[in-house]
């Protein structure tokens, strides 16, 4: 089987830190070509050739999958170019600053997959989480505690733009409010097309561009209640905790959301008694890479569905609209 030949579309710190070296330690991929308007960051993803033009990229009949990490508001536009151009994507996190133009972007994958970068799904445990969710072990959902919090924004960082799609809900809330839904899919509180959030009470603090700094609230999602606070403003915290009628479970070690190549575990309480369950260090970034060949060239589901992108840009929005 060929490998996949990758195209990037910016070379920023997450591309340039994790998903270059994701593609290069992965099997079956090759990283042909890097677009940046500094070309020296394109070169240090040691791609086989680089550029400044973003179409050169796309239009390149070497580049199988583009990998999209540019700033939110960018994120149709390149899409739909690439897609119309018969290119796979692999687009960072939020795939849309709305739900329309969610759907939009996905009614328009029709001769090529495209598939959101929410690169913690691809960790093995989330796919243990949603195993012993499933299992009932725990009991019936009744509250989760879902925490993204971290400060240090450069001033002219695009997290701190309205315009260009900044704010801590677009930042980190699809993290935490990705992994709640999905918990109560498990859990079989909720389907696909059933997600309502209806606020109990909300706060937000606004930057100078009306950019939203922190969010918290206490939200009901089909009956359950997810505690809720979000960040890009505030000192450094990550917690992920589902609480049920016989116990809870927390995923504990290095960051809840953002573990990337440490060891994490698993606390699972039920009826008092504690249990770990260990993971060693891995890369999701390579298991991304790893997992979209087989979609690229298999037709394998992706980790991250096209149903899942739709939900979690619907509750974006809402959160956003209170």
């Amino acid at each position: 089987m060929n490998p996949t030949r990758w195209g990037f579309l910016g070379a920023g710190f997450v591309a340039s830190m994790a998903m270059g070296p994701a593609v290069h330690a992965a099997k079956d991929s090759h990283l042909e070509m890097v677009a940046a308007r500094d070309l020296d960051r394109a070169t240090a993803l040691s791609p086989h050739r680089v550029s400044s033009s973003y179409d050169e990229v796309i239009g390149d009949p070497h580049v199988d999958a583009i990998y999209i990490s540019l700033t939110n508001e960018a994120h149709e536009e390149w899409v739909a170019k690439a897609l119309a151009a018969g290119k796979h994507v692999l687009c960072e996190k939020p795939l849309a600053v709305t739900e329309s133009s969610a759907v939009h972007m996905i009614r328009q994958a029709k001769r090529a997959h495209l598939v959101e970068a929410l690169w913690y799904r691809w960790h093995p445990r989330f796919e243990r989480t949603m195993e012993i969710i499933a299992s009932g072990l725990i009991g019936e959902i009744t509250s989760i505690d879902s925490v993204f919090t971290f400060d240090g924004v450069p001033a002219d960082n695009y997290r701190l733009q309205a315009s260009r799609g900044g704010g801590a809900i677009l930042d980190v809330g699809p993290y935490t409010l990705d992994a709640s839904l999905k918990v109560l899919d498990a859990a079989a509180r909720s389907t696909v097309d059933g997600i309502e959030i209806s606020s109990r009470k909300i706060l937000m603090s606004a930057g100078d561009d009306g950019v939203d700094l922190m969010a918290q609230a206490q939200l009901v999602c089909n009956g359950a209640l997810i505690n809720w606070s979000v960040s890009i403003a505030s000192p450094a915290e990550q917690v992920f905790t589902v609480h049920g009628t016989r116990g809870s479970l927390s995923w504990t070690g290095a960051e809840a959301f953002t573990v990337w190549k440490s060891p994490c575990s698993l606390e699972i309480v039920v009826d008092g008694s504690v249990t770990h369950e260990n993971f060693l260090a891995c890369d999701p970034y390579q298991l991304m890479v790893e997992q979209c060949h087989e979609v690229f060239t298999a037709h394998a589901e992706p980790f991250m569905s096209h149903a899942d992108s739709i939900r979690l840009a619907h509750v974006l929005d809402q959160v956003i609209a209170n």
